[in-house]
């Protein structure tokens, strides 16, 4: 496959995960009730397009030369992706709600990737699973 159609295809796909997890911590913040607060569609779009981008050609890095470090070297991209958000929405959003962009953004992939690969039981046990340990944490949140 071609370099140019890789990098488009990790790029969209990071793309993709970032905005679910986006759609998905705005409804989990409603759930909650607490106020995310979300710049304009097209700024969240300029945001998520960098961010996708910066973890998109990082993990083509890291599958085309460190595909053994793989599993220790994703961190990287998620930091930064967490850096980016952090300062997009620097007086809005606390540490907490990147880790939940975060966490989400990591689910849906994992999830996704399940799927396509055929795995059906293991994406619904992990789907599961996830919205057990949300319903906890909105428990835990409804009651601050």
């Amino acid at each position: 496959m071609h370099i140019a159609l890789q990098l488009l295809l990790f790029w969209s796909a990071a793309f993709v995960t970032l905005c679910s997890a986006l759609v998905l911590l705005n409804i989990f913040d409603g759930v909650i009730g607490n106020d995310l607060v979300l710049h304009s569609l097209g700024k969240e779009a300029a945001i998520a397009g960098a961010a996708s981008l910066v973890e998109g050609v990082c993990v083509w890095l890291l599958f085309a030369f460190a595909p053994g470090a793989l599993s220790r070297a994703i961190v990287f991209p998620a930091l930064i992706v967490a850096l980016i958000y952090k300062i997009g929405h620097f007086e809005d959003w606390s540490k907490g709600d990147v880790l939940m962009l975060l966490g989400f953004q990591l689910v849906t992939t994992f999830i996704l990737s399940t799927l396509l690969t055929g795995h059906f039981l293991l994406a619904a046990v992990c789907l599961l699973g996830f919205a057990a340990v949300l319903a906890v944490v909105a428990s835990f949140m409804k009651d601050l």
